[in-house]
């Protein structure tokens, strides 16, 4: 039985972190991975997605180049070599934190983690069969996996989860994702520009739940306008498979056929199967319960990123990972703020949001300022032919202090950081606005906001979302 300061189950952005911080702080560490460093995001998630967005977004300037003043006649989408161009990002990613782990003298074993008992981990691999792994700490980052959809099974022919289309070689005529939210927005978006032409159903009506309100309207609008098809409010009741696709049919009695269907209905927290059911371990719906420091119920254990049902986001996994660490080392201040978790979208345009939504200022009673300020009365906007979207600041009334900022527009990922710096420090909307923003930029709609806040926006003009 081999002993380790800190045992991690699962190499993905909250694991793969949790793993390096640890052996930065000297401790002796095991990371078990059963399929490849990097998880979900890395391999078929965040790098790849962004990686076909960039090639979809370069794809729609060329044939839009004329407004410029250029020209680039008749653009040709590969997706065999888009694909191919994925893979060799990722690889080469995947190799750079297996390097990591060299330096920080991290041990990687590859094989199936099982937990017997709180810290003890038994690790089957194809090369050296079973292998018992003991750990004073011990960090479940297990992550998730889509969920399936009975009405319409994925074959992975024709019908796709978020994983298997970026296998896709060819680029489909046409194509019915089935889920909407963040991922299937962010696929409508990338494969209209492609050339797919999409539909989208949704059991809501917002195409992504928790955006604020304002910001949800023009992504409607940005959809409809590269001919997205929705059909929100109007969840699937049948599928049936056909010669050259899938017919569809919605609550409303509308049959859709198209070539392919994507499924995006959600995820689930991979956490069965590997023992943590006998351990004492609080699970509520398949997730392990943990405090404000990644803590469960056990003493010991903790867990981190998608498994724990907190955010579905890489960074926030990334984020409990070392919180864990350090509250494993005794580190009682180490806990997680979720007051300031950014969540960066990549539509066209780009969404940005942290902290509150005015729906959520609301409904907790809290009063509030709102500055907003419209990218199209922007320079730099113009110049770059990205007018659409617009920044709004919320601040708490009684003291001006910035709660949240919402952005859709050009580079609003970007913009993101000095966003969630202002609401993690609680900056007041007089100290963002006596900070000199840089012209001409686009960070400049993000002053122009927070001074809209106060009342004194130079620029503003009313331009309607």
């Amino acid at each position: 039985m081999s002993q380790y300061d800190t045992v991690i189950l699962g190499a993905g952005p909250g694991g793969y972190v949790a793993a390096i911080r640890a052996a930065q702080l000297g401790r002796r560490v095991c990371i078990i991975e059963k399929e490849l460093v990097g998880g979900t995001c890395l391999n078929w998630g965040c790098i790849p997605t962004k990686a076909m967005y960039k090639c979809a977004v370069l794809f729609d300037q060329m044939r839009n180049a004329e407004a410029f003043g250029l020209s680039c006649q008749n653009p040709v989408a590969y997706l065999d070599k888009i694909v191919l161009r994925n893979q060799r990002i990722v690889a080469e990613l995947r190799e750079g934190v297996e390097r990591l782990f060299e330096r920080h003298k991290v041990n990687l074993i590859m094989g199936e983690g099982y937990v017997k008992e709180p810290g003890v981990v038994e690790v089957t691999t194809s090369e050296q069969g079973k292998e018992t792994i003991r750990g004073n700490q011990l960090i479940i980052a297990t992550g998730s996996e889509p969920l399936p959809l009975g009405l319409v099974p994925w074959d992975h022919k024709k019908v796709f989860n978020t994983r298997s289309i970026l296998e896709l070689t060819e680029i489909p005529r046409s194509l019915f994702i089935v889920g909407g939210g963040v991922s299937g927005c962010e696929f409508a978006l990338l494969f209209s520009a492609l050339g797919s032409t999409i539909h989208i159903t949704k059991r809501s009506k917002e195409a992504i739940k928790d955006l604020d309100q304002d910001i949800n309207r023009v992504l409607i609008r940005a959809l409809k306008k590269r001919k997205v098809k929705l059909h929100l409010g109007d969840p699937p009741v049948a599928a049936r498979h056909t010669s050259s696709g899938v017919e569809i049919t919605l609550s409303s009695n509308k049959r859709i056929e198209t070539e392919a269907v994507l499924v995006t209905v959600g995820r689930s927290p991979v956490s069965y199967g590997i023992g943590l059911d006998d351990t004492g371990l609080n699970l509520q719906n398949g997730y392990v319960q943990v405090d404000q420091h990644c803590q469960t119920n056990v003493p010991g254990v903790y867990a981190i990123g998608d498994v724990t049902g907190e955010r579905e986001l890489a960074h926030f996994a990334s984020h409990q990972g070392i919180i864990a660490v350090e509250h494993g080392l005794g580190n009682e201040q180490a806990r997680v703020d979720k007051q300031a978790v950014p969540v960066a979208i990549f539509t066209s345009p780009e969404i940005a949001s942290v902290g509150l939504t005015s729906q959520q200022c609301d409904e907790q009673n809290i009063s509030y300022l709102e500055g907003f300020f419209p990218f199209r009365a922007l320079g730099k906007a113009h110049a770059i032919g990205e007018i659409d979207g617009f920044v709004k600041v919320i601040a708490r009334k009684k003291d001006e202090r910035i709660m949240g900022i919402h952005i859709i527009g050009p580079n609003a990922s970007t913009l993101l950081a000095e966003c969630t710096v202002a609401v993690n420090q609680g900056l007041s909307l007089n100290e963002m606005a006596r900070t000199i923003h840089a012209h001409p930029t686009v960070a400049e709609a993000l002053w122009e906001a927070v001074e809209d806040a106060r009342g004194l926006s130079i620029h503003k003009l009313d331009l309607g979302l």
